[in-house]
């Protein structure tokens, strides 16, 4: 029996602080891809899509100044 496996990649901006952060934080878990489908379920459990988007940045960016804040949509 042959597996069909699907494959995302994740890109992480290295000279934005917070996807920096979020890299970081990221690799303690070794198996990268079971921690991203941990996440998925819990936002499909939740029963949401944009909930869980619009919450990301607010925690981590709050000491970054516009300039730093390049990219996102508040």
């Amino acid at each position: 029996m042959t597996k069909e496996i699907k494959n995302k990649s994740v890109s992480f901006n290295m000279l934005d602080p917070f996807q920096a952060q979020m890299k970081k934080y990221a690799e303690q878990y070794p198996n990268f891809s079971g921690y991203v489908k941990r996440l998925i379920q819990r936002d499909m459990e939740e029963g949401t899509k944009v909930k869980a988007i619009k919450k990301a940045p607010s925690q981590a960016v709050t000491n970054l100044n516009m300039t730093q804040l390049n990219g996102f949509k508040l």
